[in-house]
């Protein structure tokens, strides 16, 4: 068990459930903080609620947070094995400060990479159609950054199923072009409230966008593949 002092720097949302995800400010690296009740074969036990996760709650992005956690037990999958902590202790655990989003980048600036593909170690495999993922079991990153300028990026809408409005992005990057879901926390707020057009509007009048990134964990159609997606916007 450990000590953590993390920078909170992604927060995903699926439906009510919440991922949450932070830098390491004493040792440096992602960790990816999961409930005490976290189970490898219950997927909805590795999630948090908005009781914790979200605006104004412990896990917002730009907190400090200190909590207790273990590594995650040899049933965990890899690539999200590489990140996953266990939090413990849960009253012991305190926000004990803030950062703004440029403190944030200047904070994980050791964890950017210069393209997608590097930041998952170079084991991602991408469809013609843009999709990309990353094969379960592989002992790479499940987290990680990227910066970009506001012409690489397009954003869409995608309806997968009727009353499910999905907010995806294309990024392009050396001749090469990503599609990426966007469960990023505020950039769905941002969507629902104006749309694909509020989105652009913010790229268009930033210098550049700070891009989390992170893999999904697998869905039952595609049991083997870990998709790539956006875990955060950071318009600069």
């Amino acid at each position: 068990m450990r000590t953590y002092n993390l920078v909170v720097t992604d927060v995903t949302r699926y439906g009510t459930l919440y991922c949450v995800a932070g830098w390491d400010l004493q040792n440096g690296g992602m960790i990816r903080p999961e409930p005490p009740t976290a189970v490898a074969t219950i997927e909805s036990t590795r999630f948090w609620t908005n009781r914790d996760a979200g605006p104004g709650r412990f896990f917002s992005v730009g907190n400090i947070v200190r909590f207790e956690a273990q590594d995650a037990p040899a049933n965990f999958p890899f690539p999200h094995a590489t990140e996953d902590r266990i939090a413990v202790n849960p009253d012991n655990s305190a926000v004990v400060g803030h950062m703004t989003l440029l403190q944030v980048t200047q904070a994980v600036e050791p964890g950017l990479s210069t393209s997608i593909p590097v930041a998952f170690g170079n084991q991602l495999h991408v469809a013609s159609s843009g999709k990309a993922y990353v094969t379960l079991g592989s002992q790479t990153n499940s987290l990680g950054a990227i910066e970009i300028d506001s012409q690489t990026i397009a954003f869409y809408e995608n309806a997968p199923k009727p009353g499910k409005r999905q907010l995806r992005a294309m990024i392009y990057q050396n001749g090469s072009g990503y599609d990426l879901s966007a469960p990023a926390d505020a950039a769905l707020d941002r969507f629902f409230a104006g749309g694909i057009a509020a989105l652009q509007a913010d790229a268009k009048a930033s210098k550049k966008i700070h891009v989390r990134l992170g893999l999904s964990r697998p869905f039952p159609a595609m049991p083997t593949s870990c998709y790539a997606q956006i875990n955060g916007l950071y318009f600069l």
